[in-house]
């Protein structure tokens, strides 16, 4: 039953509905689908600060009234709002019924996760605009995908989910150990695409090429990491497949997604970028019920104009940097990615960071917490930390402040630390 719950929360009549919106998206001239930004802004605008606590209140002290924000080239006279200065006000900014929460979690890049509401409307409008570009580019519902995640941990090889037709492998099991079995099940599986973290797809390509098997995928989707030009050089010719890439970030403010030509653009109609020197300003117009306007994030993206409207719809985008991911390597041979994930529901966690020097050393986990941590949010952490790594990986727990952790020259946080500082 719950296989069928999971299912149809993600597709149902409400993603068809919003599926053929984003149809009808493509076929607008520029001009019309920039009098479909402004028509949401404002929406989205007004909604927030006529029935939202946090934006009632946030304008309210910067000055903004409802009639300061006439059109989409206002949006700059709106304060610039982060995820530190939103993290004790998440019920405050929520707008709509209790019942339709659902609650999220942001990877953690800093060890430290944001609480995210989202209702099963602003669920079913993202695996909308996932389906569509999958099928844009030859992929449809239904047919067999193989998923490297790492959610599985050390504890699962893989999983079946039959009514998706999806073939999950664990991503920290691939090894020289593993990786014949995973062979013969992708063989009869027979899957047409492919889903995966650059770093988990260049490491099984790795292990499928030392013993000299190959296989034939014809699309991959690759996310949430940088993909590197090495990766994709390695990826698409030993499994004769075509990578589209795609960047967002789990408070679904901002998307962009690779073309037939390689070159990323925003998909129409899902958010508001402003791109920085040094940051992207994000508004999404996909969960009005838990409004980001204009919120920062850290990623970098170069583009070639300063035109607000015209990178709103088709931004020349030069490069997207900020999403390069280390990995903890195990003696088995296997490396884990994402470790963010290990820090999700540990409360009283204000930052973390995990350093690893030689794969035969004990990883030392340094946390900085609050007054109310306790021990059971260590053993939640420690917990965490095993599934994803397993049982056999010593682990170091060192309690310290924040001034001990380590930044680059240019104050960038770094979860992973693999070089001794010296």
């Amino acid at each position: 039953m719950n296989e069928y719950l999971k299912y149809y929360s993600k597709n149902n009549f409400l993603t068809r509905l919003k599926y053929l919106e984003i149809n009808r998206l493509y076929e607008l001239s520029p001009e019309k689908l920039l009098d479909k930004y402004n028509i949401e802004f404002l929406s989205l605008f007004r909604k927030a600060i006529q029935q939202s606590e946090f934006y009632k209140s946030f304008y309210k002290n910067h000055g903004i009234n409802i009639s300061d924000i006439k059109d989409l080239t206002d949006i700059n006279k709106l304060p610039i709002i982060d995820r530190s200065c939103i993290k004790n006000d998440i019920e405050n900014i929520f707008i709509g019924f209790n019942f339709l929460k659902i609650k999220g979690l942001t990877s953690g890049t800093s060890g430290s996760p944001l609480t995210l509401l989202r209702t099963p409307f602003d669920i079913a409008k993202e695996q909308a605009y996932i389906r569509h570009y999958r099928e844009m580019h030859g992929f449809k519902s239904g047919q067999p995908l193989l998923s490297i995640r790492g959610f599985l941990g050390k504890n699962a090889k893989y999983e079946f989910y039959k009514k998706a037709n999806i073939l999950y492998l664990s991503s920290p099991n691939i090894n020289q150990n593993t990786i014949e079995m995973y062979y013969d099940m992708i063989l009869k599986f027979g899957p047409i695409a492919i889903e995966a973290f650059p770093s988990y797809l260049f490491k099984f390509v790795t292990e499928l090429e030392k013993k000299g098997l190959s296989l034939n995928v014809p699309l991959s989707f690759t996310s949430s990491e940088t993909l590197l030009s090495f990766q994709r050089v390695k990826i698409e010719s030993f499994l004769k497949t075509i990578i589209y890439d795609w960047y967002g970030n789990a408070e679904r403010s901002i998307l962009l997604a690779q073309n037939s030509n390689m070159k990323y653009y925003p998909l129409p109609l899902y958010s508001i970028n402003e791109f920085n020197d040094n940051n992207i300003v994000t508004t999404s117009l996909i969960n009005n019920h838990f409004p980001l306007i204009r919120y920062k994030v850290e990623d970098r993206i170069t583009v070639k104009s300063n035109d607000f409207l015209k990178n709103l719809i088709t931004p020349d985008i030069e490069n997207i940097t900020g999403r390069a991911s280390d990995n903890l390597e195990l003696k088995d041979g296997s490396i884990v990615g994402c470790i963010d994930h290990a820090f999700k529901g540990v409360k009283n966690l204000e930052m973390a960071q995990v350093h690893q020097y030689n794969v035969n050393d004990p990883i030392e986990i340094k946390i900085v917490v609050d007054e109310a941590f306790k021990k059971s949010d260590e053993e939640q952490l420690k917990s965490n930390l095993i599934r994803m790594l397993g049982e056999s990986t010593d682990l170091i727990f060192t309690y310290c402040k924040k001034e001990d952790l380590v930044f680059s020259e240019n104050k960038k946080f770094r979860l992973i630390i693999k070089v001794k500082p010296e």
